[in-house]
């Protein structure tokens, strides 16, 4: 399925490590919600990737902007990502369901090495409004070419500018 900009995006409601449920838009985010979708723990370059993220959380925040990392990993691989790559202040939803990736526009891959799960989401990114509406997308077909932290600061302040 192909998501447009301007869609109301498909209902999500994850569990996070350490407790709690992300629902998205309950409640709206001040300007926008990003959602940093990454492979899992298997993956080598999530680590800095969402370490940026966290890094810019102080930034984002001053924005009005909620930043959440989802992964389909379950929740004993997911605690072990935050743990190992010290991800401590950036929520991390977990058990993103394989079914609802085509909702999304995600891609799904297999595990090629032991250790690998059998299957998982690749990396993508939504900027999300406050009506639950998307803004801006990029689905990942593989494992490069994310948006990093910085463009999305870029994206969000140009956007509250009233920018493209």
């Amino acid at each position: 399925m192909t998501i447009q900009t301007g869609a109301v995006l498909p209902p999500l409601s994850l569990p996070l490590i350490g407790g709690g449920t992300f629902t998205l838009n309950a409640p709206p985010p001040q300007s926008f919600t990003l959602l940093v979708f990454y492979r899992g723990l298997h993956c080598r370059r999530c680590p800095a990737h969402l370490a940026s993220f966290q890094a810019a959380l102080t930034e984002f925040a001053a924005l009005g902007v909620t930043v959440i990392a989802v992964s389909s990993d379950d929740a004993a691989r997911a605690a072990q990502s935050a743990k190992d790559w010290g991800i401590d202040r950036l929520p991390i939803a977990y058990d993103f369901p394989l079914a609802a990736a085509p909702d999304w526009g995600l891609y799904v891959s297999s595990g090629a090495k032991p250790g690998d799960p059998a299957r998982f989401t690749e990396p993508a990114f939504f900027a999300i409004d406050r009506a639950g509406k998307l803004d801006s997308a990029a689905i990942n077909t593989g494992p490069r070419l994310r948006v990093s932290a910085g463009e999305a600061l870029a994206h969000v302040r140009s956007r509250l500018k009233g920018g493209e």
